[in-house]
């Protein structure tokens, strides 16, 4: 069944979860695992799989043009909405930027789970493309009523800070040029990435939040359709209109049927976004997920295979 390779993966959620609520437990002790696993362990898989990677501009073509198209659409659909979804700014920005955003921990850990090596590298090259403009168009949204300058200077460090930006750089940059990389180098970052899937999933549990909605029901709703069902959509339709090899699609499909990250709430609460509703949409989000995953893997498999 297509749910089994998920289940171990949403039990260890689940546990990050229940464990964050033990005495034992401090939110302290969380933050700093989750800031070790994205500044260390992540980069350290992403260079691994990448420098490894002989690539094929065909395939960065095929990404960049499927996710920009989808992006395109939903992002004028979502203007031509805005007064609908929401009448502040701030809470706009939140909506945006959680529903084209999603966590790289619980996808990469699905496709090791599912699609193996290959699947992984294959992410890693959408992760390349990807990363960097969600995270421009996030900043773009948030900062939408601040001074131009301020505007550039944002986008440009939010970029050129992610570790996960520079791994992607990195790691390619060895696998275009074939650099042979010594192997006590590659045997640490083997070793370094190894962590980095239990510990994220388990970091994932462990921020889950139940808050009071109160009066962000609208908002909720338009985030959580937006980023798990109208999205993906947008990017199956994509790359069936492309022709997109099936692999590539699926692992694509796949990455833009995720939950909204745990960074989103930081760059949310740096750039003045609704950071409550920020935190109720990665909630929620990641709990709908565990039901709506599922259907897009089977899409996927019948559509793109």
């Amino acid at each position: 069944m297509i749910m089994d390779p998920l289940i171990p993966i949403f039990c260890i959620i689940v546990l990050g979860f229940a464990v964050s609520r033990t005495p034992v437990s401090s939110r302290s002790v969380w933050e700093g695992l989750e800031r070790l696993t994205y500044y260390l362990f992540f980069p350290a898989l992403l260079i691994s799989r990448l420098s490894a990677t002989r690539f094929e501009a065909a395939k960065l073509l095929d990404i960049g043009l499927s996710l920009g198209l989808a992006l395109l659409v939903f992002t004028l659909l979502f203007a031509g909405l805005h007064r609908f979804i929401a009448e502040r700014r701030d809470s706009l920005g939140s909506v945006y930027q959680g529903s084209i955003r999603f966590n790289t921990y619980i996808g990469l850990a699905c496709i090791e789970a599912i699609y193996g090596d290959t699947g992984l590298t294959l992410a890693a090259l959408c992760l390349l493309v990807y990363i960097p403009v969600v995270n421009v168009l996030s900043v773009i949204a948030l900062t939408a009523q601040g001074r131009e300058g301020n505007r550039i200077t944002m986008v440009t460090g939010s970029v050129l800070t992610n570790p996960l930006v520079l791994a992607c750089l990195f790691g390619t940059v060895l696998g275009l040029y074939e650099v042979d990389v010594p192997e006590i180098v590659l045997a640490l970052l083997d070793v370094l990435s190894q962590p980095a899937l239990p510990l994220g999933l388990l970091a994932v549990g462990a921020g889950i939040r139940f808050l009071s909605f109160g009066r962000q029901s609208w908002q909720l709703a338009v985030a959580v359709l937006g980023k798990l069902l109208i999205f993906p959509a947008l990017v199956a339709m994509a790359t069936q209109l492309l022709g997109v090899p099936a692999d590539l699609a699926a692992v694509l499909l796949l990455l833009t049927c995720l939950p909204a990250p745990p960074s989103a709430y930081i760059l949310a609460r740096q750039l003045g976004g609704d950071v409550s509703l920020m935190a109720n949409i990665i909630t929620l989000q990641t709990v709908v997920a565990f039901f709506t995953i599922p259907v897009w893997l089977e899409v996927g498999n019948r559509l793109l295979w």
